[in-house]
């Protein structure tokens, strides 16, 4: 499959699932607004904590719908390979100092002291911590626009768990898993990962040949799609030069045990 193929097949269905989204977005805010009793959510204009997230999720195909609008828009490849490698660079050798990515709430924790924000957001550190915009806000991701909080928005800038509509959330989560069910229907597997990540690694040659090579694998149960998913994931980053390790394993379980 070559890159305009995939465009054809998997545009169609991140903008129908973003558009449908706002749609049942706005109705659930309309509906919180009616009732003076409900928290008010607390983002304004000019934060960018979210930015600064060590974990920024979206699907391996939002990363490469985003990239496609991005040249589209008239950035060069050559200036969004050289602005997202010099991200991957920095938060991949923070990585390698801690013996593994930020995945637990500490190792995220202890991220946020890099200040180092997504590639596409324009830092206003004059006017406070973490301050900025958005420079693509049109085009940002599905968890760019539901994830916000209705608590104190210092919260937010230590990496601290905070309040938000748990049905907005839920309808932003259920929007994601429509996209990567479509994802695993054309590329047969469905990433999902740190966003500033995936777009570096699909502006490297290896990491675009990846994402574009469909797997074979016949009826996959539960199980082997899960591992499916997550293989994407480990290769494309590994285009990066990192290579999953059992400090990894052990992130990712610790980062499972504190949800339960």
């Amino acid at each position: 499959m070559n890159f305009v193929s995939a465009l054809e097949l998997i545009l169609p269905v991140v903008d129908d699932v973003y558009s449908r989204w706002k749609m049942d977005r706005d109705s659930l805010l309309a509906h919180h607004s009616m009732h003076p009793e409900a928290p008010k959510i607390t983002c304004s204009s000019g934060c960018g904590a979210c930015c600064y997230f060590p974990i920024i999720p979206a699907t391996a195909g939002e990363a490469f719908v985003l990239v496609a609008k991005l040249l589209a828009d008239g950035h060069s490849l050559e200036d969004l390979s050289a602005r997202f490698s010099r991200y991957a660079r920095i938060y991949l050798d923070h990585a390698r100092k801690q013996g593994s990515l930020p995945i637990s709430d500490e190792q995220q924790r202890l991220f946020m002291n890099e200040k180092l924000p997504c590639p596409l957001f324009n830092s206003a550190e004059t006017l406070g911590p973490l301050r900025g915009h958005c420079g693509d806000y049109d085009k940002r991701p599905l968890i760019c626009d539901f994830f916000h909080s209705v608590e104190d928005p210092s919260l937010c800038w230590k990496k601290k768990p905070h309040g938000s509509y748990s049905d907005v959330m839920e309808r932003g989560h259920d929007a994601i898993e429509e996209i990567r069910t479509q994802e695993r229907k054309i590329w047969g597997r469905s990433a999902l990962g740190h966003l500033p990540l995936l777009v570096a690694s699909l502006l490297t040659e290896a990491g675009m040949s990846i994402f574009l090579s469909p797997v074979t694998t016949p009826s996959p149960d539960e199980n082997d799609q899960d591992y499916l998913d997550f293989s994407l994931y480990i290769e494309l980053i590994a285009c990066l030069g990192y290579q999953w390790s059992d400090g990894e394993w052990a992130s990712l379980a610790k980062a499972q045990s504190e949800v339960l």
